[in-house]
């Protein structure tokens, strides 16, 4: 298993000052502003996926992704899940999800980049929605090669929608297998 798994990051994500929030009933704030750089649909998420993929670019692949800012700021009660988490801290939290994020993505290039992938669909395995944001969970992402075969590939984390703007972006990269 390379580094410490994007599970295990999110299952540690979580604040005190959240978790009693959420146990007295009061919501987490995300926030009303959409997301920086989010794109208005799952579909137009994906099809921003693929062409950073058939470009080969990991900037553009990388702006798809919440930012450390999201992650760490309005973001994290959210994505927290357990009490223990603010004790590690938001940045190591950070840290370990963006290495294992940005190693997953740069893998995904090396395994599917520069194929003239067509994008078809995303087919999220579950949802949940936390404090204002739902939550499109690990989505396999369905492409079309050049002769028109359809293809799973199993390269997300998952999708995050910003309910009150209806802005999607990714969680990050993660390599399923």
């Amino acid at each position: 298993m390379r580094g410490i798994p994007l599970a295990l990051a999110l299952l540690l994500a979580c604040g005190p000052g959240e978790a009693a929030r959420a146990r007295a009933g009061e919501p987490a704030e995300v926030g009303q502003e959409p997301l920086a750089g989010g794109l208005a649909s799952l579909d137009a998420l994906g099809a921003a996926i693929v062409a950073g993929l058939n470009a080969g670019d990991a900037d553009a692949l990388t702006a798809l992704a919440v930012s450390a800012d999201e992650y760490t700021g309005r973001l994290f009660p959210a994505i927290a899940t357990h009490p223990a988490a603010e004790a590690m801290g938001r940045d190591l939290l950070w840290d370990m999800h963006a290495r294992q994020s940005r190693d997953d993505m740069l893998r995904a290039i090396e395994l599917y980049g520069r194929q003239d992938l067509r994008f078809v669909r995303l087919e999220p395995r579950g949802v949940a929605t936390r404090a204002g944001v739902r939550f499109h969970d690990r989505p396999r992402l369905v492409v079309a090669d050049a002769q028109g075969r359809e293809r799973s590939l199993q390269v997300l984390a998952s999708v995050i929608e910003h309910e009150p703007s209806h802005t999607f972006k990714l969680l990050g990269y993660r390599d399923h297998d």
